[in-house]
């Protein structure tokens, strides 16, 4: 028997806007590694050398996909001639760690044959051939009807296509919103450290990313070994006693003036970083290569960066996507943002209300109670902002928007706002393609026709 392995994403990504505009829900990072990523690891560690898998996803979405390890929306699900093959679907928004995942890989005896979901949809699910082909064919159907300009995706509904296991043993963890990410972070950093700590390296192939023509050996595309600070020939000698909470890839540059504070977790350094000097980091916090931390920032705990970040002020408990700027003073807490993303200077978000009462986010379809107490900045690949701009508590900006103003802003800003309030207009799609163009090449990075054809069909 054979156990592929089906990701996907469904009617639940509206809940993940406004990154999830602009990119799979699978693709959006948890810890150090979003959910692709866990999965491609987990079959390396499980000697799985010829892993194929399948990315289910929007179509608009498909051509940018960077990894060619996957099957990306196949005109079929790959079938052998044998019936008792078994195929595992998972849906993007599942935040299993390494464990779970090579449980659910591993086809233990009591996780074969089940159906777990939740009150956003189907989770989980462990099936045979023909179950999977019913399932993929309903799924190809809720495809054909998705608008990628519409804010309220229809619903894929399983419900009568599968039969649910009633098992509480069988419950595979998920995000229900896109501000799960930020209660999840502490917890996801310190399982994938675990799973790395016996010497196993990883890479990048970071979502609608692509090297420019002149850097074929962009720093994302190595692979990385950390090592523990107290045993790292170039740290040990400064982490005698406190380095076994710190971890460092290669070539990582550390001015002598950096404290580091790990009471709560580890701090992990990816290759290339710099930290500049002055700097505190707090753990449990995860910094991805290539990054920049200027001089004098302040990071606090439950944070994840991803590659080539530019960070400077305060920051605590956030997410940010790769190639993101905050390179100035400011503080930013709480906040999950996209790729591509500039803040100017002194831009601040509030991420708690003064009443200290629960926060409520529109993330396009209307307020929700997000149950939450701290909820800061979400916001969608190519945002920018201008210097001194300020948020309220639980803001959502839309792709491509481009806030400024002396005014505070609404809490929802659609996509491609040109000024961030409600009687602002569009924002030129051509002129922001030529933006982007200018941005990305910046970082050795090219905007793919596919890119500005996204661009194009989300304006």
């Amino acid at each position: 028997m054979t156990r592929s392995v089906v990701v996907f994403e469904d009617h639940s990504l509206d809940n993940f806007r406004p990154l999830a505009k602009s990119v799979p829900v699978y693709e959006i990072r948890q810890g150090m590694f979003n959910l692709r990523e866990r999965v491609e690891l987990t079959q390396k560690d499980l000697g799985e050398t010829a892993f194929q898998g399948t990315l289910l996803c929007r179509d608009i979405l498909g051509p940018l996909h960077t990894t060619d390890l996957w099957h990306i929306n196949p005109a079929t699900l790959t079938l052998s001639q044998d019936e008792s093959d078994r195929f595992l679907w998972v849906n993007g928004r599942c935040k299993a760690d390494f464990s779970e995942i090579r449980r659910l890989l591993a086809g233990d005896s009591e996780k074969t044959g089940f159906v777990c979901t939740d009150e956003h949809g189907l989770v989980a699910a462990d099936l045979s051939k023909r179950e999977s082909m019913i399932l993929w064919n309903s799924w190809n159907n809720w495809r054909l009807q998705l608008s990628e300009k519409s804010n309220d995706c229809p619903r894929w509904d399983v419900q009568g296509l599968l039969k649910e296991t009633p098992s509480a043993a069988l419950k595979v963890p998920a995000l229900g919103y896109i501000w799960d990410i930020v209660p999840s972070t502490a917890q996801q950093i310190s399982q994938d450290l675990k799973f790395l700590v016996t010497g196993k390296s990883f890479s990048r192939s970071p979502f609608g990313v692509f090297p420019a023509d002149d850097n074929p050996d962009a720093f994302w595309l190595r692979e990385t070994t950390l090592l523990q600070a107290s045993s790292s020939p170039e740290m040990s000698t400064r982490f005698k006693e406190d380095g076994e909470n710190i971890w460092f890839g290669e070539n990582v540059h550390l001015a002598d003036s950096v404290a580091f504070d790990t009471t709560n977790g580890p701090i992990i350094l990816d290759r290339d970083v710099t930290v500049m000097p002055h700097c505190f980091l707090e753990g449990p916090l995860y910094v991805g290569c290539g990054s920049r931390i200027k001089a004098g920032a302040t990071i606090y705990g439950e944070s994840s960066f991803g590659i080539g970040n530019r960070l400077a002020g305060e920051i605590g408990e956030s997410t940010f996507a790769d190639f993101a700027n905050k390179q100035h003073d400011g503080f930013i807490g709480h906040a999950v943002l996209g790729s591509w993303v500039n803040l100017g200077a002194m831009t601040t978000c509030s991420d708690l209300k003064n009443n200290y009462g629960i926060v409520r986010v529109d993330l396009g379809s209307g307020v929700v109670d997000t149950g939450q107490k701290f909820v800061g900045l979400m916001m969608g690949d190519h945002a920018k902002t201008a210097i001194g701009t300020l948020f309220n508590t639980g803001t959502c900006v839309g792709f491509a928007s481009n806030v400024f103003g002396g005014e505070m802003p609404p809490k929802f800003i659609r996509d491609f706002s040109w000024g961030g309030l409600p009687e602002s207009p569009p924002y030129d799609v051509e002129k922001a393609i030529d933006t982007a163009l200018v941005v990305m090449s910046r970082r050795g990075c090219r905007l793919s026709e596919e890119g500005k054809n996204l661009m194009r069909r989300l304006s």
